[in-house]
């Protein structure tokens, strides 16, 4: 499967900068904040799992040389 870098780092910097959005914001129902602030950080975790196993898959791959 083909994991598209630039797509994860999207989903990871904007789940990041919302978490601390709502992190930083008053709530009427504290569930409902740390429910929103655990599926945030669950997703930014998932993300940045996503990251690391692109970049070691791209580590392995050999370089490609380009014939000018």
């Amino acid at each position: 499967m083909k994991i598209n870098k630039d797509l994860v780092d999207a989903i990871m910097m904007v789940s990041f900068i919302i978490l601390v959005l709502v992190g930083t914001t008053d709530f009427n129902s504290e569930m409902v904040k740390n429910a929103t602030m655990g599926s945030l950080g669950l997703l930014t975790v998932l993300m940045v799992a996503l990251r690391i196993i692109q970049a070691r898959k791209e580590a392995k791959e050999p370089k490609k040389e380009y014939e000018y």
